[in-house]
């Protein structure tokens, strides 16, 4: 293995051992030899912090750690925007995202993570941050009429305001033809069943793969059956 090559696995690494100054210098180092943005993301910090998330689930790191490779994910993310950015401008607009941490919950790690991922593949976003109350994502779903909603929720006791946020769009009639993601620590594909939302996201790579899929069947369905596109699509991302 070359020395390039041992840049990305260390950087995860140094991430899951939650060592902030070796972050840093790895995600340099990456810079320096010429990886993609989307590479260092994909390869390097995204499985560190998933490797966080899974120690925390195990009881091997506290909240205090899951917040500290937050601030590390963050530092590390400054040096890379960049790249981001420039591979964004590039990119065809892939579709339109509204995302948002629910009411009550302040916890924004994967959200975060999510939204650079999204940008990186030419999605256009619409971050309305944490503690977001159903009004907002009504509003907000109203104002640009986005392919996709995300949300986002680390605790327990703040997941079931998933479905206020659900039952607030049917309201005002606008469930249909917006692929709703959810993600976080509480959620499951069975409660993602149980509140009418579309897909559960285990990670953030996983809701950025499921976009693009998910924008590739709304095309066809739309040229296959018109106005009529979104159950067809809807029964089709189910099968995936």
């Amino acid at each position: 293995m070359s020395e390039k090559d041992k840049i990305l696995p260390q950087l995860v690494q140094a991430l899951a051992d939650l060592k902030y100054e070796e972050c840093l210098r790895l995600t340099q180092e990456a810079i320096d030899a010429g990886y993609s943005g989307t590479k260092i993301v994909l390869e390097g910090l995204s499985p560190g912090l998933r490797e966080v998330g899974r120690r925390f689930e195990q009881f091997q790191y506290f909240l205090a750690d899951l917040v500290y490779s937050a601030h590390i994910m963050n530092s590390c993310m400054k040096l890379v925007e960049p790249l981001l950015l420039k591979e964004a401008d590039k990119a065809e607009v892939a579709g339109k995202v509204v995302v948002g941490t629910v009411e009550g919950d302040l916890h924004d790690i994967g959200k975060n993570l999510v939204i650079v991922l999204w940008k990186a593949s030419g999605f256009e976003v619409h971050d309305l941050g944490i503690d977001t109350p159903a009004t907002k994502f009504v509003e907000k779903v109203k104002e640009v009429k986005p392919d996709i909603l995300g949300m986002s929720s680390f605790l327990t006791t703040t997941a079931p305001y998933m479905k206020v946020v659900i039952d607030a769009l049917k309201e005002e009639g606008l469930r249909d033809g917006l692929y709703i993601l959810i993600g976080g620590p509480p959620t499951s594909q069975q409660f993602a069943d149980e509140i009418d939302a579309d897909k559960w996201c285990k990670d953030a790579v996983v809701g950025v793969n499921v976009s693009k899929k998910f924008m590739e069947i709304k095309k066809e369905m739309i040229e296959k059956y018109g106005k009529d596109w979104w159950p067809h699509a809807r029964e089709a991302m189910r099968r995936i």
